[in-house]
C-alpha cells in the first residue's frame, strides 16, 4: 500500500488509464469513462480531507503543482499556435479567388 500512496497522481492516473483500457477490451457502456473520470476526481479531491502529512496527500498535492505549471507555460503556446493558424486562414481566404 506504500507504494501505491508513494506514486500519488500519477497512481490515481494509472488505475485510471488501466481500468478505462480494461472497459475499452470489454465494450463497456460510454458512460464508464465518465464514471471513471469522476471516481478519479473525487479521490483527487478527497486526497486533500487527509491529515496534513499523509504521503498520499504530499504527492498529490506536488502532482498538482506540476501539471498547474505545465498548463501556465503551455497557454501562451496555445495562443500563439492559434492566432498563427487564424492568420493562415485568412491568408489563403484572400488568394484563393
Amino acid at each position: 500500500m506504500s507504494l501505491l500512496y508513494a506514486g500519488g497522481l500519477w497512481s490515481v492516473f494509472l488505475i485510471f488509464g488501466v481500468s478505462a483500457g480494461y472497459v475499452w477490451a470489454l465494450n463497456g457502456p460510454r458512460w464508464a469513462y465518465r464514471a471513471l473520470a469522476v471516481a478519479a476526481g473525487a479521490v483527487i479531491a478527497f486526497s486533500w480531507f487527509l491529515p496534513e502529512d499523509h504521503v498520499f496527500r504530499v504527492r498529490v498535492a506536488e502532482g498538482l503543482i506540476w501539471w498547474f505549471w505545465a498548463v501556465m507555460f503551455s497557454i501562451p503556446v496555445g495562443l500563439y499556435v492559434w492566432w498563427v493558424r487564424w492568420l493562415k486562414k485568412k491568408v489563403d481566404q484572400r488568394h484563393d479567388t
